[in-house]
């Protein structure tokens, strides 16, 4: 594997750490992706060596949550499986003090099965622990060019993103063309769908859409009815 943890395994461990992002009471990401830089929720700029030591605590933090809840789960089976036994052993039981002490234990094993809380939605897998540890440590202490490659992998997951306020702000990324080039409508909104699932989510379909219209008439002119369909003059899409 070498010096680093293999990009696969590391891409694994943000995969669960996005997971687990979204969980409640999980602490909020620090930094986020705005498509150019790492930012904070607010959109202030900050220094790599503050974004990686961010970015590395919150996840060894991620990680560890994790493992409690891995410890939570092998509990959780555990309790089942007793809670099966008393229920069978209650049922069989012909003494009916012998009925009334299983299933009294059957309700204490209910009882304490309810105060555990809701599985992570994770394989349960605790190489999984290791491997998120070792991308957190990776980021507090290897060479910058190894960070970055680490957080470019934690950029491509929706939960390390920032949501684009704008539509605008995507059709800025466009490049213009000659005006005898044309663009369908729906390949426009295809490619922003793609590019931009974050934005699609939060606005919704229909809104994200007309924005995104809006934005693409100001900055390339009205669309045309060209041989039937809408489309822009002057812009091609960078697919």
């Amino acid at each position: 594997m070498g010096k680093y943890i293999d990009d696969t395994l590391a891409r694994q461990a943000w995969e669960v750490a996005a997971a687990m992002a979204a969980r409640p009471g999980v602490p909020a990401v620090p930094f986020v992706w705005d498509g150019g830089q790492w930012v904070t929720l607010g959109g202030q700029w900050r220094d790599v060596p503050m974004i990686r030591r961010g970015l590395g605590e919150w996840l060894l933090a991620a990680a560890k949550s994790v493992d409690a809840g891995l410890s939570e789960e092998s509990r959780r089976r555990g309790l089942r499986a007793h809670l099966l036994e008393a229920q069978i052993s209650a049922r069989e039981a012909t003494d009916p003090d012998e009925q009334a002490y299983f299933r009294a234990a059957a309700e204490g094993l209910s009882a304490e099965l309810e105060l555990i809380s809701e599985p992570l939605g994770i394989p349960d897998n605790p190489a999984l622990v290791k491997r998120m540890s070792e991308v957190a440590s990776e980021l507090l202490s290897a060479s910058t060019g190894r960070a970055n490659q680490l957080l470019a992998i934690a950029s491509q997951f929706d939960a390390f993103r920032a949501a684009m306020k704008d539509p605008a702000d995507w059709v800025a990324g466009l490049s213009a063309v000659p005006r005898s080039e044309h663009v369908r409508t729906s390949a426009v909104w295809d490619a922003f769908s793609l590019a931009e699932p974050v934005l699609a989510r939060s606005l919704g379909v229909r809104t994200g859409k007309s924005l995104l219209f809006a934005a693409m008439d100001k900055r390339f002119g009205a669309r045309r009815k060209l041989s039937g369909y809408e489309g822009w003059r002057g812009v091609t899409l960078a697919l």
